[in-house]
């Protein structure tokens, strides 16, 4: 406890917090899912791809415009279905982006759920509220979690999956329905490739443990397959509703784009991966190296290590070979990680558990005097140099009026403080802090900073821009632009849009959008003529063009 502690522990309280360890557990991981989702647009990462794509699938046969988009979905019926459905359940009450991101929401504490019974199951009550803190803490999840990505789901149909794997020995048929739910999220809400995880785990675990070469796990195996043939089936019987030939159309789109991904790992696959490796687990890789280590040769003959291990290098395999080229990728590795870090959570040395501790504490302390002194000068102007810094970076920048948001990040960050003085001295007490750190510190990010960062990463007034330009009445519009950009323009836009550039098949577009950097001088001629060029206020590298095609070809 900080000194002097005793002015600001209330022992009734440091009590309750003590003796109730799964119910704060649940508190923090409802915060730390709920923050963040909603009050801010689109940014240029997968979620702007992800509204590009929901915004042209407006009813109930979106699949069969989503079989039609040029690019290969980033995820499955289930990811889209859900995300419509929640869109259309809070319009017009949230954007239509909020909305969508809400769905993360149910991933996410689907995945805690289940990581926590999961690690119940292999070692008992203490684990099933730290494993869930271990994979929450891990600062690679934060960010990306909160926005639209088919990342959740994936983590949320592994954990289920697991959970199943882990019951199968005890509980075959249990398990075995949790195997097939699982599976069945895999297949229909992830890009189809990830079904070879639960293969390639299922195959290394019964190559490594008697228990899961017998009758028993057969069983399970079998009920698994069978639950997902039938929701699978459901989802066949669906498009087969819509237009009979659906059904033959998703089966080989599906797997051609599965093996589509797949290809052999270059140098530059396996090296970002492992360079953002130590920061994006941290400090769940430190609980796992000491796990293994306590455990010895004797842990690695049980299957509550096997299990997690195998689907660790079961991961490794499967996401390798399909590339990780991305930050978002390498959140699924997570999942094992944190089963076998929560080994050690109640045992790591004392010195190194008070050292986390107090590590946890100075970077929680860090960040939220940083959050208020860059808050301070984007609100009241002071310190003065950082405020013109920022308006530098974002010029015009209005704060409004955020008085509420003011109390509510106070409220917070005593709580933060008090929080801290009743948190009584247990083995576990470094993954407990540490985890309330990074969530409040989240917390107060979104309440103080979310404003001015979304200020200055939308592209909600450039579109706006564009789109005065348009007429009323126009053919098609071609887009030479990233990915992001283009699914940002045809969101805030409300417009289609096509890649296709100086092809027989643009000849009836009559406007050309085109992306380059500020200090490239690439100009387009006949029958382009220049009619707006612009970009985001205060972005210095990214610039857009509008052009408008002067004459069409006879």
């Amino acid at each position: 406890m900080l000194r002097p502690g005793h002015f600001f522990r209330h022992d009734k309280t440091a009590e309750v917090i003590t003796n109730h360890p799964v119910i704060l557990t649940i508190a923090v991981c409802i915060a730390w899912t709920l923050f963040g989702l909603t009050g801010h647009d689109p940014w240029k990462s997968e979620e702007a791809v992800f509204m590009g794509h929901l915004s042209q699938l407006k009813d109930t046969s979106f699949y069969f415009e989503l079989l039609g988009l040029e690019e290969i979905p980033l995820a499955g019926p289930l990811f889209y279905a859900a995300s419509l459905g929640f869109i259309e359940l809070f319009s017009p009450m949230l954007a239509a982006h909020d909305a969508a991101r809400l769905t993360m929401a149910i991933w996410l504490l689907s995945t805690f759920l289940f990581v926590g019974l999961t690690a119940n199951e292999l070692w008992g009550r203490s684990q099933s509220w730290l494993a869930p803190l271990l994979l929450l803490g891990s600062v690679g999840l934060i960010v990306k979690s909160h926005q639209i990505s088919a990342t959740p789901l994936l983590m949320a149909g592994l954990s289920i999956f697991f959970y199943g794997l882990s019951l199968a020995p005890r509980l075959s048929i249990i398990g075995g329905l949790w195997l097939g739910a699982g599976t069945s999220i895999i297949v229909l809400g992830t890009t189809i490739q990830n079904i070879f995880i639960p293969i390639v785990t299922i195959t290394l675990i019964a190559l490594a443990n008697f228990r899961y070469r017998g009758f028993r796990f057969l069983n399970s195996l079998c009920i698994g397959a069978l639950v997902t043939l039938v929701l699978v089936g459901i989802w066949l019987i669906v498009l087969y509703q819509f237009d009979p030939s659906l059904p033959l159309l998703w089966i080989p789109y599906a797997w051609d784009g599965a093996f589509h991904l797949f290809r052999s790992p270059s140098l530059d696959d396996l090296a970002y991966p492992l360079s953002i490796f130590p920061w994006f687990t941290w400090p769940t890789w430190i609980f796992v190296f000491w796990s293994i280590w306590i455990e010895g040769r004797d842990g690695l003959k049980r299957k509550e290590l096997q299990l997690p291990i195998m689907l660790l290098i079961s991961l490794m395999l499967v996401l390798g070979f399909t590339g990780i080229n991305k930050e978002s990728g390498l959140a699924p590795i997570l999942l094992p990680l944190a089963l076998i870090g929560s080994i050690a959570a109640t045992r790591i040395p004392r010195g190194a558990g008070n050292a986390l501790y107090w590590f946890a504490v100075m970077t929680a302390l860090f960040f939220t005097i940083a959050a208020w002194i860059y808050f301070s000068a984007s609100y009241f102007g002071f310190p003065q140099e950082l405020s013109a810094h920022l308006s530098n970076l974002q010029p015009g920048y209005q704060p409004g009026n955020r008085i509420i948001g003011i109390l509510i990040g106070a409220a917070m960050s005593i709580t933060w403080f008090l929080l801290l003085f009743n948190l009584k001295r247990r083995p576990e007490r470094s993954v407990v802090i540490w985890a309330i750190n990074l969530t409040f510190g989240w917390m107060l990010a979104v309440i103080l900073l979310f404003h001015w960062i979304d200020e200055r990463k939308t592209y909600a007034p450039m579109v706006k821009s564009i789109m005065l330009q348009l007429d009323a009445e126009h053919d098609c519009i071609i887009t030479q632009v990233g990915p992001a950009q283009r699914g940002l323009i045809q969101y805030f836009g409300g417009i289609e849009t096509t890649n296709i550039y100086l092809d027989n098949n643009s000849q009836n577009c009559n406007y050309l959008i085109y992306q380059d950097r500020q200090d490239d001088d690439n100009h387009i001629g006949a029958p382009w003529e220049l009619i707006w060029e612009g970009g985001r206020s205060g972005d210095r590298d990214e610039r857009y063009r509008l052009y408008k095609r002067d004459s069409r070809p006879k």
